[in-house]
């Protein structure tokens, strides 16, 4: 025998013949959720068995490296410690003790990019053992509901996102502004934010989406720090849902590296992607992504007013954590965490306020300079129901009479349609005509409109005034110039009989009033 074949043969023997091994363990502490995450040489082969205060792991062909302890505290919510035990040259056991718990859930995750193969224990201890993720808004009813703003911090726990040239993690990063707009929202009457995440651990898409849709959520802002190859790339940027192709190849590139978060944070079966309403989403979601979009302008505005912008237009893609059906959602790349200087200033405080200021600002510029189509949108969100009675009263008390003209409905018609058509709200066509939202809305039905308030009032703020003409000049929003001739953006539209999806396009010639 060669002293070679003895070497090996010693090698073999001292690692147990084991073809596996868990190298390396780590946990995370989510509001309803502790997570526990194994990682192992190469695909795993175990099983698993639970009871009330013990979940133990029994592994076939690996391994224990070295390193791993005997005994690891972790004394988070539903779990005390972990026990790691060899079981004969090439098994090994890992017993969880647990605390009080609901349910363990266990799935393995394979090898992908950076990550190596893992197995991943989640301890679900529920709300009631921690302080609750959502505000429940049915605890207390207000005189008047305040617009609910979602801010997702992207990322998080196993799933870093970005990283720095000086170690400067994204799910960090994205987390402390998150927050910052959070306190910036927060202070403005008749608002309140809402974190997907508030603090070091990953929730999945679905749960971040689910958060939207439980708080009625008016807007959806999803805040991360952008990365490239090239490290002289800098600057802010907005990106809102496509149900198609990418606006170009950047946004292209970008949303397929977001969309990978599940895969690398690691989402249990049935928690990931999810194909099934894809025809839902690209039927009913026209209307939501215009409203993404009017509202991304607003936030490219006030956004450029405290950082250089990487792209003055937003742009978009296929991002998953955008299609929400109903509400309004947008994707801020605050800095570029692979520039040095924008790395720097991401670890200020007074950037990330200044930030938060300029989302926060967008937001309330959004709601104020709202045309009738946003706000029919927002109506029943913000609505209170225990608060109508008396809204009815005092509405009806000062308001005078107003006339009605009666529209014929038309084939491709919708409520949020006529409602924008004819200059009115949403709440107000449904409280005319004593029908809901879901009614069925058949050709050749009589609606009624509020048409005495129109006629009398739309052109209130432009009366008198006459108009001039304008050449659109760099940095020029639709915005910037109805608030300087003190109008709303509605009616600076109007003016020129521009919609909606119009842009405003350099050397442009548009009307404003003197």
């Amino acid at each position: 025998m060669s002293f070679a074949v003895v070497l090996l043969s010693l090698f073999l023997s001292a690692h147990g013949f084991a073809a596996t091994e868990i190298t390396n363990v780590r946990h995370w502490a989510a509001p309803d959720h502790t997570r526990v995450v194994f990682d192992l040489s190469a695909d795993p082969d175990y099983r698993f068995k639970s009871s009330d205060n013990t979940l133990t792991l029994n592994f076939s062909g690996t391994s224990l490296h070295p390193s791993l302890p005997a005994e690891k505290v972790i004394d988070k919510p539903g779990i005390r410690k972990i026990l790691f035990q060899a079981a004969g040259r090439d098994k090994c056991v890992i017993t969880i003790v647990l605390g009080p718990h609901i349910k363990t859930e266990v799935f393995k995750l394979k090898k992908f990019m950076d990550k190596p193969d893992r197995v991943v224990v989640d301890i679900i201890v529920g709300q009631a053992a921690v302080k609750e993720e959502i505000p429940q808004e049915s605890v207390r009813v207000p005189s008047a509901k305040k617009r609910v703003i979602v801010i997702d911090p992207g990322h998080g726990g196993e799933d870093p996102g970005a990283i720095g040239a000086n170690g400067t993690y994204e799910k960090h990063v994205v987390l402390a502004i998150s927050r910052e707009i959070k306190k910036a929202i927060d202070k403005m009457p008749g608002y309140r934010a809402v974190l997907t995440r508030d603090g070091d651990y990953y929730v999945s898409f679905s749960r971040r989406l689910n958060v939207a849709r439980k708080t009625n959520a008016s807007l959806f802002i999803s805040v991360h720090a952008d990365a490239a190859r090239n490290r002289q790339a800098r600057g802010s940027s907005v990106y809102c849902l496509s149900t198609g192709a990418a606006s170009n190849e950047a946004a292209k590139l970008l949303a397929n590296n977001e969309n990978l978060s599940d895969i690398i944070g690691g989402v249990p079966d049935g928690e990931g992607n999810n194909q099934s309403d894809e025809i839902i989403l690209n039927m009913f979601q026209t209307n939501t992504i215009n409203l993404s979009k009017t509202y991304a302008s607003h936030l490219l505005d006030q956004v450029g007013r405290v950082n250089c912008l990487k792209y003055t237009h937003f742009h978009e893609a296929p991002f998953r954590v955008l299609k929400l059906l109903d509400i309004p959602a947008v994707l801020l790349e605050t800095a570029y965490l692979s520039h040095d200087e924008e790395e720097r200033l991401l670890k200020t405080s007074r950037f990330r306020k200044k930030i938060a200021s300029a989302v926060a600002s967008s937001v309330d510029e959004y709601f104020a300079n709202s045309s009738p189509a946003v706000l029919a949108a927002d109506a029943e969100k913000t609505q209170d129901s225990s608060a109508e009675p008396q809204l009815k009263k005092t509405t009806e008390a000062k308001r005078p009479q107003v006339k009605t003209v009666t529209y014929r409905v038309k084939p491709g018609d919708n409520l949020n349609a006529i409602a924008r058509k004819h200059e009115t709200t949403l709440a107000a066509l449904l409280k005319l005509n004593h029908i809901k939202v879901d009614d069925p809305l058949y050709v050749g039905r009589k609606i009624l409109i509020e048409a005495g308030k129109i006629e009398s009032g739309k052109l209130e703020a432009t009366a008198g005034r006459s108009l001039k003409r304008y050449i659109v000049k760099k940095g020029d929003t639709m915005f910037s110039l109805a608030k300087s001739c003190s109008i709303t953006v509605e009616e600076l539209r109007r003016i020129n009989n521009m919609s909606e999806s119009d842009s405003l396009l350099l050397g442009q010639k548009i009307k404003l009033p003197q």
